[in-house]
């Protein structure tokens, strides 16, 4: 009997701390089951989105690159879709994507660089990118790591051996691997057979109790931080498109409806878009399905995800 109870309460206890598995494939649009948002605090504007640069395919994200950057005060970057995290942080966190762009278009002489944010503001964000080789001025890219801690830049100290890119997808994953307590850095392209570990300097892993692996924690558990992708064309004047193929992640996000991205759709996001209903602009937190203006289309949506996450 005692072990019959005993039993029961890790099952519950193992589904108390199931995370589920969040993808968004970019299906003609953002999936219309999550809440994604174009504001970065702290940057100017803080609505980031030119819609001018962001467009879709049947099953891709298109942002082309536009001026500007998140680097140590010159904080007015454009065009960072996020998903606000909400909840507690699993033990096996990652979050991953994938990507590419015609890389023979880009000069050698400017650090272009595209891949995973998170961040809190843009003064404070921790990036794993693939970034064209400037410094050695040839066509390679590699993998790199960058954070800033209130607008104090600094280098993430993990970078792959550069290779030379082709037209297809660059994949980037930044995962807590709880078996050692580490964070750990992965990407993958045509010339990798799957994920692999970071191979260049420092390698990999971030150990617990390391700067970074201090920051990202962090982050993470900070309320309202967000995390997404990002694209810099590093002051070179390119317009050129990235194309993000998925989103993923098993962090707990803010479903659509949820306007004020605590976790769960309730009486309050229906409140909050009710009085704002009619008002038009970009980047509204009311508007859910960022089409610009507060409408009924809004309603329904938190209407229809009454309960989410709750």
């Amino acid at each position: 009997m005692r072990r019959t109870m005993m039993f029961g309460l890790a099952c519950v206890a193992l589904m108390s701390i199931a995370y589920v598995q969040t993808r968004d494939d970019f299906s003609g649009g953002f999936s219309s089951a999550l809440r994604w948002s174009w504001k970065l605090p702290a940057n100017n504007p803080e609505c980031t989105l030119d819609p001018t640069a962001v467009s879709f395919t049947a099953n891709e994200l298109v942002i082309q690159m536009r001026d500007g950057g998140m680097f140590s005060y010159f904080n007015a970057h454009r065009d960072v879709p996020s998903l606000t995290v909400t909840g507690s942080i699993p033990n096996n966190w990652y979050i991953e994507t994938s990507f590419r762009i015609d890389w023979s278009q880009i000069g050698v002489y400017n650090y272009v660089q595209a891949g995973i944010v998170i961040f809190t503001s843009a003064q404070n964000y921790f990036q794993v990118l693939v970034t064209r080789d400037a410094f050695s001025q040839t066509m390679n890219v590699y993998g790199s790591t960058n954070l800033e801690e209130n607008d104090n830049f600094e280098w993430g100290e993990r970078v792959t051996n550069p290779w030379m890119p082709d037209d297809g997808f660059i994949g980037l994953r930044i995962a807590h691997d709880p078996s050692d307590n580490t964070i750990k850095l992965f990407f993958r392209h045509s010339g990798t057979n799957g994920w692999i570990l970071f191979d260049g300097f420092n390698g990999a892993v971030y150990p617990s109790g390391s700067r970074q692996y201090t920051f990202i924690q962090g982050l993470l558990n900070t309320s309202g931080v967000k995390i997404g992708v990002y694209t810099d064309n590093a002051g070179g004047g390119y317009q050129n498109p990235f194309y993000f193929d998925y989103f993923e992640t098993n962090l707990s996000v803010a479903p659509a409806g949820d306007v004020n991205a605590d976790g769960c759709v309730d009486d309050a996001d229906l409140l909050t878009v009710l009085f704002a209903f009619g008002n038009a602009g970009d980047c509204l937190d009311e508007d859910v399905n960022l089409d610009g203006v507060v409408d009924d289309a809004d309603l329904l949506t938190v209407l229809f995800a009454f309960g989410s996450g709750c």
